[in-house]
């Protein structure tokens, strides 16, 4: 009898660990979804509208969220090799 209630709470145990560590490799995942959902400007949109002011090619482009409000964060290097970051509201699509 003993046997069956170790193996039972072992088997409990396993199931326990194995939900928590998928629910933590997903996490990431949901985030970036809730985020994109909540944004009325794509990062391409946001690659384009930077680019047009400073073409080049794109180093980093993020979502981000600063003081409550989401912008993109596009980094791009020019053929004279300057490097100029821009932030984009998400929801406008205009340059900060």
């Amino acid at each position: 009898m003993e046997r069956f209630i170790t193996a039972g709470l072992l088997g409990a145990f396993a199931l326990v660990l194995t939900s928590y560590g998928l629910a933590m490799s997903h996490d990431g995942k949901d985030k970036a979804a809730v985020a994109n959902l909540a944004t009325s400007v794509t990062m391409e949109e946001a690659i384009k509208t930077a680019t047009a002011q400073f073409p080049g090619k794109v180093l980093e482009a993020e979502l981000e969220s600063e003081d409550g409000k989401l912008t993109y964060e596009v980094e791009i290097v020019n053929a004279a090799g300057e490097i100029r970051e821009f932030e984009i509201d998400a929801q406008s699509g205009k340059i900060l």
